[in-house]
């Protein structure tokens, strides 16, 4: 059974992008297997920006640096929720799940840093004057349903990959700078799919 450890060193690998971009990621994972189990348990593979040609780069990180990297993104996404309404909140969190049970990955596509830091020291008043004037623009913050799209993870698809040299962090243009949710997965299109398929359940219950 794998570790959570061995998940994180698989999901970073590029599945979806160039052969190069493939081959930096597996020379950096031959040096992790060389290296003692304490120095693994205190490193994993993470990325280290892309090179003149738009190639991603490799390399380790600290584990613990991570952990606190996700700890911090935790704690920004509760702020930036703090005054969602209970009912989006809930909507965003249904639809996050829909997302992973179909096996896929969702992405907000306006990033947690980005709320965050234009969310920050605002005013409740304020705070609620932004959010409906950034909606009226096609903009969402947070766990708004709206601000999640589904992506590709390393399994592959037929739709954007989340990460690689063709993934929605590289190559596609964030929602508010001529990006569209449509275009990602929209609400409307994952809610319809699981309407269809309560409906096909529906119907070979009748049948049977």
């Amino acid at each position: 059974m794998k570790t959570f450890r061995q998940f994180i060193l698989e999901v970073n690998r590029p599945e979806e992008g160039s052969d190069e971009e493939k081959k930096r990621w597996d020379d950096v994972k031959s040096r992790h297997d060389t290296m003692s189990d304490e120095d693994k348990k205190a490193r994993i593979i993470g990325t280290l920006g892309r090179d003149k040609g738009g190639v991603q780069r490799y390399g380790f990180k600290k584990a613990e640096s991570r952990k606190n990297q996700s700890r911090r993104r935790g704690e920004a996404l509760k702020d930036v929720d703090s005054d969602l309404s209970p009912e989006q909140k809930k909507r965003g969190d249904k639809k996050r799940d829909i997302i992973i049970g179909r096996g896929k990955e969702h992405h907000h596509l306006t990033s947690i840093a980005q709320s965050d830091k234009e969310f920050k020291g605002l005013s409740p008043e304020e705070r609620k004057s932004k959010r409906e004037k950034d909606a009226k623009g096609g903009k969402f913050h947070g766990s708004d349903p709206r601000n999640l799209a589904q992506t590709d993870g390393p399994s592959g698809g037929s739709g954007i990959a989340h990460r690689g040299e063709k993934g929605y962090h590289s190559s596609q243009k964030s929602v508010g700078s001529g990006g569209s949710p449509e275009e990602f997965g929209s609400e409307k299109e994952i809610l319809a799919i699981r309407l269809k398929r309560i409906r096909q359940a529906a119907r070979k219950n009748l049948k049977n």
